[in-house]
This record gives C-alpha cells, sequence and structure tokens, in this order.
C-alpha cells in the first residue's frame, strides 16, 4: 500500500455474505435472493460488487441514474429502482430497458398508467407495489392496497406484480411493531385472488426469527459484513452469523508524538494527557470519510493491538495513544475497521449507523479490489 489512505475490499468476502443470505432467506422460505447494491453498494462499489455477486437473482437500485450506470456496467440481472419515479421521464427509461420498479403511491399509478396505456410495450413490466404497513415512510395503505393490486393485474403493460413492505423495526426483533406489520401484510394478502409473489425481509429480517416467509428476500447491510443489530447484543454480532469484514479502511502513522502530561491533542484541548503518553498521527479525517464526532477512545488498531483515538478528528488527521504500542513507527498501518475490528464496534462508539461510515468514504480515498 502506497496510498495515505486506502480502502480494500475483499469481493470473496463479499459472495461468502451472499451465500450466508442465501441460506437464512431458504429458511423464511424465500427462494429468490435481490441483493440490494444502491448507495455504490453502501460505499463498496457499484459495478465491482455487481461483478461480484453474480449468484443473485436481482439487484436493488436506489433510482433510474443508478439503474442505468448497473445497466451500462454490463450486467445483465433484474435491475429494480426501489425508489419508483423521481421524475415523470424516469419511466420512459424504465420502458427502454425493462427495469422493474417500486410504485408507492396513487400519484406515481396515475402517471404509469397515463403514460404506459398509449404505448405499446416491447415486453410489459415487473411493479414492486409497496405496502406502507407500519413504517411510516412509503407504500400505500393497507386500506387501499388489495383494490390497488388488483386493478395493476389486469393492466396489459404489466406482467407480475410483488406484494412488498418494509419492516420498520426488525433490527429489534421483541418489538411489538414487527408483529403488526406482519398481520397487517398477511390481511391484506388473504384478501388477494391467487397465489401472490412477496417481498418481505431485509438483512435483519433475515438474520431474526421473525416469521417473515416470502419469496423474495432483500439482503443488504449483511452482505458487506456488518450485523443490522445492536453491537451491544453480543449474541447478534456479525461473527455470530458467520459474516466477514468487506471493507477495510487503513491509513497511515506520518507522526509520533512524545506529551508529557497535562499536553492537548488538537483542537479545542478536546484531549488533554492524563499522564505522559506517546501519541501517533495518522492521515485520515473527515474529508475522508472518518466520522467528524468520533469521540475519544474510538477504537483502531495499530501492530494487530486495538487501541484508540485521542483528540478531535480534522479534516485529515487523527490523534491516536501509542502509549502501549512501543514498536509503533512512522510510515505503519492504522485500521479504522475491516476484518480485525468490526465497522460495527466504531458504529457503536461513535454512535453512527455502520450504514453511513461506508457510505461516507471519500472520493478521495484510494480503492482496492482483492
Amino acid at each position: 500500500m502506497l496510498n495515505r489512505v486506502q480502502a480494500s475490499i475483499d469481493l470473496k468476502a463479499l459472495q461468502h455474505n451472499f451465500s450466508i443470505a442465501r441460506r437464512y432467506s431458504s429458511l423464511k422460505k424465500a427462494a429468490r435472493v435481490a441483493a440490494v447494491i444502491k448507495a455504490n453498494a453502501y460505499g463498496h462499489g457499484l459495478e465491482q460488487a455487481a461483478n461480484a455477486l453474480d449468484e443473485a437473482e436481482l439487484f436493488g437500485v436506489t433510482d433510474v441514474r443508478e439503474a442505468l450506470t448497473l445497466k451500462k456496467s454490463g450486467t445483465d440481472k433484474p435491475i429494480l429502482v426501489l425508489q419508483g419515479l423521481i421524475h415523470e421521464d424516469d419511466l420512459k427509461l424504465v420502458v427502454e430497458h425493462n427495469f422493474q420498479l417500486v410504485v408507492h403511491s396513487t400519484s406515481q399509478l396515475a402517471t404509469i398508467d397515463d403514460t404506459l396505456s398509449k404505448l405499446t410495450l416491447k415486453a410489459p413490466l415487473t411493479l414492486w407495489l409497496k405496502m406502507d404497513s407500519g413504517m411510516g415512510r412509503l407504500g400505500l395503505s393497507p386500506q387501499d392496497y388489495a383494490a390497488t393490486y388488483q386493478a395493476l393485474q389486469n393492466k396489459t403493460y404489466v406482467d407480475s406484480v410483488v406484494m412488498m413492505t418494509h419492516l420498520a423495526n426488525s433490527s429489534m426483533p421483541e418489538s411489538m411493531l414487527n408483529t403488526q406489520q406482519l398481520q397487517e401484510f398477511r390481511q391484506q394478502e388473504g384478501q388477494l385472488q391467487g397465489k401472490c409473489i412477496t417481498s418481505i425481509p431485509s438483512s435483519s429480517g433475515i438474520l431474526s426469527e421473525l416469521p417473515v416467509d416470502c419469496d423474495w428476500a432483500r439482503p443488504g447491510i449483511m452482505l458487506y459484513g456488518s450485523s443490522p443489530f445492536n453491537f451491544n447484543e453480543a449474541h447478534l454480532r456479525r461473527e455470530q452469523f458467520g459474516l466477514q469484514a468487506v471493507m477495510t479502511l487503513q491509513a497511515r502513522i506520518i507522526a509520533i508524538k512524545a506529551l508529557k502530561k497535562g499536553d492537548n491533542v488538537g483542537y479545542c484541548s478536546q484531549f488533554i494527557c492524563p499522564q505522559d503518553m506517546t501519541v501517533g498521527i495518522v492521515s485520515i479525517g473527515y474529508a475522508d470519510g472518518y466520522p467528524s464526532n468520533a469521540p475519544n477512545g474510538t477504537p483502531l488498531m495499530v501492530g494487530g493491538k486495538k487501541t484508540g483515538t485521542v483528540g478531535r478528528v480534522s479534516m485529515d488527521m487523527i490523534g491516536v495513544d501509542l502509549s502501549d504500542i512501543p514498536d509503533a513507527k512512522v510510515g505503519d498501518l492504522a485500521t479504522l475497521w475491516g476484518a480485525d475490528l468490526s465497522v460495527d464496534e466504531v458504529a457503536a462508539k461513535t454512535g453512527i449507523l455502520s450504514y453511513n461510515l461506508t457510505c461516507s468514504v471519500a472520493r478521495r480515498v484510494a480503492f482496492e479490489y482483492i
């Protein structure tokens, strides 16, 4: 590694995690798995993730622009646009490329019907009709759902309709809202004629014991080696499910300081040495995507040993306690998270979701795919 900061992306670990998602999904009777690679594959690289995840039946992305990027990269997998139509013109691209589309509002339905009823499509579309069963975000109300679903089934521009919802609290399996949402979903499913194609769980629903049996599972964060559950729940950490770190973020030590008791480190004297200390300066900061709110003691690894940050995070630098790592020297690498230090542990210390940490790694960071 010759770079100041580098993110190493282990594509074999990504494939391994997909196999874990496949296994747990099958326990929920989900024979098909949609790999969610939106937001540049949670910061790991959209095209690279797609190439590695060739066993997925479908890819989920945020919007039509991401879908086009993925299509142009050469994938032959079906692509699902998870946020549906952002602009009316998106529908032309959906039709042209036969993207699958989440529909989550009556206004979207009106646009789709008005436009597509006037066109002759090369192939009818697969629509994923989303129910707001209790998330309070996107989706049709349960009261409107069954009638809308049945009406779509009769449209000539529709090939099939997938019944989907999203659980708000599946990362908290004991929450009563999970039961309420699942009951609402099953109640509406029971009103529909014939066998429905269904999709419920994301990563936390897949890995939990919630009764989310369905046809499609939609793993996201677990693919990248992160547990969707609270890090304080030791039995729900990534290693308990066999998940492997995909991203390892490292940066170089560029200076080592011998400081005295009472010396301060960094801006605003956020850290004052409680005793004589050895402090390293690591060349990574918030401009690289490291969380600016990381408190003193945020974990990292140097020379295979765990230590913690000292002082405020700067634009390009952080301080690290090297007092118990006497062999550390300028040029050594510090690991901010990776195989030996879970991104979930860093997230728990900073109060920032692991999703946010990997998505925030900046463009100026060098990426290596292994």
